[in-house]
């Protein structure tokens, strides 16, 4: 197994374990960094020890460079002395200091100083290997954990129970995706930040060596600097959070307005949605210019006071020469204000890429509490298998009231669904009907009460096996943004095409697919924009047709159709009767009539249960629907 092979092995493997065992060295300097915002930091503190061997790989890789440049910047300084007749810092270069006696043997003093820059200049091309190669692992750490990222954003969007995932705006849902990219740049600028960090430390060693009075001096100025920094990068941070926050309602406002776009039309109101998107767009823009001004003048301020204090440096050198009269002094004193001075950029560098944290550190906050699971609810599954219906479907006292409302949607709901029956439900808009259907699904669990399969809560069934068994056509009509053959056949998606088109056949669909330019390959376009809601609606009957279903759920489905599709749609049901349940949520009475018990339901309760003729002959609430619709 070559070394790719093993490395690509190892990430796999680190890619499945928890990242809970995190060294306490991390965790505070992710935490210091950040500005003390723990949610952000342990979300990159997971990812860096998620991925930890491109990340071991990136230090390694910066602090090989930073020795490099350590080594050269000592390699000048004795070849200053050289040419200055001392070699105090030859010989406490050991090695180097035998090499240069060789060469001063065999090519006088010019060999030598030619060899010391030559060898510095190849440590300069090993700094700049070592550099890139510091950049391919932090580019490697950031592609990972950005997909890491994504996969765990999109698995909590589709782990998360509906009646949590319902509470989010979808523009919010995208964003999510969206700000990952902001996370990937604070993982570039960690590394631009290690990279700073260990150069800097490389020249302070060097500087220490050269004089230890005068770099405590310039240590000084530098930690002064720094800590005067701290307040420039809180207001940053609170700018970004504000930027932050508009950026996710201009997205939230942009993709409601879009989804609407009919409605805006409708009513001609673009210049209400123009300004309301404008407003917060004006709003962002306020934020983001002002964290980058911030962010801008930081290192104006670095560069400034750096050059400055290598103005000092230059004055207190030369008048320490001139009180001594020790030449020797100067080349020291011209490496160390030479390496004062290459310092500059990178303290430079190290303050922007703190800036740039503190301004980016809001999206990774934002990103940490969207993946928390200690305050969400996931889905939940049973351990019982469940193959078919064999007897009935119970609700037992069933109650159910939704977060936040105030009153409940369903109250003690008692009935029993027997296998192969038809089984209708009436009433108003928001007696409860659709919320019947939500609980079968298990979009929902009962507030109290259960649901009985065949004796058995429907909670300890598994979820899969149980929806694998159900059918459902919505009234709300989801159509992909893809072909007719791939709308139907997610349904069961290893159906032949044989099998699709004599679901399309059953639901009355076949012949206007034919009719279609491509057939069953045309592409229907974003939420199905080349049909009409009536061909939508038998495409959705067509698909959950093609599961072959146990149980089939119709809420509202034929409520798009005209008279004679809803006729043939009868008549499709009426064959599927055989073996099935079929449980109907409707509001055109003609297409329950055949039902074998009808349940009008009116706040939450059942008020009526019977057959159509039945019901009719009660002359209650059922007989004033029907009486209703006969009439008009």
């Amino acid at each position: 197994m070559n070394m790719r092979s093993r490395l690509n092995e190892r990430l796999a493997t680190q890619r499945d374990q928890p990242t809970t065992a995190i060294p306490s060295g991390i965790r505070r300097i992710v935490r210091g960094v950040s500005g003390g915002d723990e949610a952000g930091a342990q979300l990159l503190r997971g990812l860096a020890w998620k991925f930890r061997t491109f990340l071991i790989l990136s230090v390694i890789a910066n602090v090989c460079a930073a020795v490099f440049e350590g080594g050269t910047m000592a390699i000048l300084t004795a070849a200053l002395e050289y040419v200055g007749g001392s070699s105090d810092t030859l010989d406490q270069l050991g090695t180097v200091s035998n090499i240069t006696q060789s060469f001063e043997e065999h090519f006088g003093m010019g060999g030598v100083f030619g060899a010391l820059v030559g060898l510095a200049v190849l440590m300069q091309i090993g700094r700049s290997w070592f550099d890139f190669s510091a950049q391919s692992a932090a580019a490697y750490l950031r592609a990972w954990s950005e997909g890491d990222l994504r996969r765990r954003i999109f698995t909590q969007f589709t782990t998360l129970s509906y009646a949590n995932i319902s509470k989010y705006k979808v523009g919010d849902l995208s964003s999510f995706v969206g700000e990952v990219d902001r996370v990937g740049n604070l993982i570039t600028f960690a590394n631009h930040l290690i990279g700073h960090l260990t150069i800097i430390f490389a020249y302070t060693v060097i500087l220490f060596w050269l004089s230890w009075q005068l770099t405590l001096i310039a240590l000084l100025g530098v930690l002064l600097l720094s800590f005067s920094l701290r307040s420039v990068r809180g207001h940053i941070r609170q700018r970004s959070t504000r930027f932050m926050n508009a950026y996710v309602s201009i997205n939230t406002r942009i993709i409601e307005f879009l989804g609407g776009m009919r409605l805006l039309h409708t009513f001609h109101q673009q210049s209400y949605a123009r300004e309301s998107v404008e407003a917060t767009i004006d709003d962002s823009v306020r934020a983001r210019r002002q964290s980058m001004i911030l962010a801008s003048s930081v290192p104006a301020i670095v560069q400034s006071l750096t050059i400055i204090g290598v103005a000092l440096f230059l004055t207190v050198g030369y008048f320490a020469v001139q009180r001594t009269g020790d030449t020797t002094l100067i080349p020291r004193f011209v490496t160390f204000v030479f390496i004062v001075y290459r310092m500059l950029p990178r303290v430079t560098g190290l303050n922007a890429a703190l800036a740039r944290v503190n301004e980016e550190f809001p999206f990774a906050t934002r990103l940490a509490a969207h993946l928390r699971t200690d305050d969400k609810q996931y889905l939940q599954s049973g351990t019982l298998p469940f193959l078919q219906l064999n007897e009935s479907i119970k609700l037992d006292n069933v109650r159910l009231r939704y977060a936040d409302t105030q009153h409940d949607a369903l109250t003690g709901i008692s009935l029993t669904i027997k296998r192969g029956e038809m089984v209708a439900f009436v009433g108003e808009s928001g007696s409860g009907k659709s919320s019947i259907v939500s609980l079968l699904l298990r979009l929902y669990d009962p507030t109290s009460g259960e649901i009985l399969v065949d004796g058995t809560s429907v909670e300890k069934l598994k979820r899969g096996d149980w929806l694998g068994r159900i059918g459902v056509v919505d009234q709300n009509t989801f159509v992909l943004h893809a072909s007719v053959r791939e709308n139907v056949r997610f349904g069961r998606l290893d159906a032949t095409d044989a099998e699709v088109e004599q679901a399309a056949k059953i639901a009355n669909a076949h012949d206007f697919v034919m009719e279609l330019n491509e057939g069953y390959d045309t592409i229907v376009g974003d939420r199905g924009q080349q049909l009409s809601g009536g061909q939508c609606q038998r495409l959705a009957i067509a698909r959950a047709v093609l599961r072959d279903p146990d149980i089939l759920i119709l809420d509202e489905a034929t409520s798009a159709l005209d008279s004679q599709s809803e006729r043939f749609i009868q008549d499709s049901v009426g064959a599927l009767r055989e073996n099935r349940t079929i449980i109907i949520v409707a509001h055109r009475l003609s297409s329950i009539m055949h039902a074998d018990s009808i349940h009008v339901l009116r706040d939450g309760q059942i008020t009526e249960s019977g057959t159509h003729q039945e019901l009719i002959a009660k002359k209650e609430r059922y007989y004033s629907f029907w009486q209703l619709q006969s009439s008009s």
